[in-house]
């Protein structure tokens, strides 16, 4: 097994394992304890993995199988991938600022306490979930048009835009049992996930306009988004 599927499946595992100690109600302080931390260090290392290496996807002879290897980033395709990460971080967190004092964006929300700290109302972790979130939703487009450089960018951002809200569809029950935020109302608004379509549309076509994602991601990152969804799956199930 090579290092790539070795991460793959301890990054599995790892969140599997969460979601089943929530599932069975073991260890719930130290899970909401580390949930922050959790968040940005999955932000991190995913951040890492995408500007350390990614996927080239090349052909020897017309009609044969693509051969696939990694190849390490160069400096002039890092240092603008860390710039669009470090927009991403404090634009969200300003948004997020923004949606809880104002209930205007998303929809009347607030944090509760277990996403420590806050600063403004908001845990300082939400800006990196917002990345890892992205990060995620971009690698998994890469694989779902295998030629995705032939198309619009505008198009690309878009689907980034549905995976970000069919990931949200699925968190936001999840981090509401959790007791990550709740919202001032029966249900949650419509108006969350079109606020959510429109900010990751946003945000995945500055990247593009920045030269971003020309290559495909490492695969743990794509794999980071189901094994996310395993994660609050258990706790929605619960």
């Amino acid at each position: 097994m090579n290092s790539e599927r070795l991460k793959i499946l301890i990054l599995y595992i790892f969140l599997a394992a969460g979601g089943l100690w929530h599932f069975l109600g073991v260890l719930q302080e130290v899970m909401l304890w580390g949930a922050s931390p959790l968040m940005i260090g999955l932000s991190i290392f995913l951040l890492r993995e995408a500007t350390q290496q990614q996927l080239a996807v090349q052909s020897a002879f017309p009609g044969n199988e693509h051969e696939t290897h990694f190849v390490t980033v160069s400096a002039d395709e890092r240092q603008p991938l860390m710039l669009w990460g470090l927009i991403v971080l404090s634009s969200t967190f300003a948004i997020e600022v923004l949606g809880v004092k104002t209930g205007a964006i998303f929809g009347a929300y607030a944090y509760g306490e277990n996403l420590h700290p806050l600063l403004f109302d908001v845990p300082l972790a939400i800006g990196f979930a917002w990345l890892t979130m992205l990060l995620c939703s971009i690698a998994l487009m890469q694989r779902i048009i295998p030629n995705y450089e032939q198309y619009p960018t505008i198009l690309l951002s878009m689907l980034v835009g549905v995976l970000m809200v069919i990931f949200d569809f699925v968190m936001e029950p999840a981090a509401v049992k959790l007791g990550y935020w709740h919202w001032f109302g029966d249900s949650i608004p419509w108006q969350n996930y079109f606020a959510w379509f429109l900010i990751s549309v946003a945000l995945a076509e500055l990247g593009f306009r920045m030269g971003l994602f020309r290559r495909k991601f490492a695969s743990i990152i794509y794999h980071a988004f189901f094994a996310q969804i395993v994660y609050f799956s258990f706790v929605i199930i619960k």
